[in-house]
């Protein structure tokens, strides 16, 4: 099955989401397009809360190194994953947060160190947001954020989430994403949603 999943390297429920994601992929035939959504972007003029937006400015520079790293052809989703898999790991388990390297996320991808220059570059945010516009379209403007998942095919189907504090392992990682899968394809399921009791488990 190919899955689009919209990703902010900043945001923990994000992450945990996409570590389940590549958890499945070891349990069921899964196809992964990892595609940028920035937060920082996305909440342009709204009054984010301080300590978030260290975090959502490292994401948007990461995003654009990913989107110049494309634009020179030297970008498939394995190297994306590799790039977001090393600076997820720094931000979120190493708790590094906006000090994590996006040198070392550059070194794990195997893209030229030079592309760091493209943090900066707002010439690459025309393309993060076309891409998002592709999500929106998807799934409908309301609440949307990350994780976002597409199931791709003749009819796609998007949901934002879902949220799981923990990551799931082995054939329980598989099991939840048969379950999911149902979930999406029925076009009567609209939301399903538990009282959050626990932060984020990166362990």
């Amino acid at each position: 099955m190919r899955v689009s999943f919209y990703f902010d390297p900043s945001c923990p429920w994000c992450w945990l989401t996409s570590r389940w994601l590549a958890e499945v992929q070891r349990y069921r035939d899964l196809d992964v397009a990892w595609k940028p959504f920035s937060l920082e972007i996305k909440n342009t003029g709204v009054d984010v809360p301080a300590q978030y937006r260290p975090g959502m400015r490292l994401g948007l520079r990461a995003l654009r190194v990913i989107e110049a790293a494309k634009a020179e052809n030297i970008a498939d989703m394995d190297s994306i994953g590799r790039f977001y898999s090393a600076l997820g790991s720094q931000f979120h388990n190493q708790g590094l947060g906006a000090k994590s390297s996006i040198g070392d996320a550059l070194a794990a991808a195997q893209w030229p160190a030079e592309l760091h220059y493209h943090e900066n570059n707002e010439e690459m945010d025309p393309a993060i947001r076309a891409t998002m516009e592709i999500a929106l379209a998807l799934y409908g403007t309301e609440s949307v954020g990350v994780p976002l998942v597409v199931l791709e095919g003749d009819s796609p189907v998007a949901l934002n989430g879902p949220l799981l504090n923990a990551t799931p392992r082995g054939e329980a990682a598989g099991e939840l994403w048969d379950a999911f899968v149902i979930f999406a394809k029925n076009k009567s399921f609209f939301e399903l949603k538990r009282h959050r009791t626990s932060g984020p488990d990166f362990s």
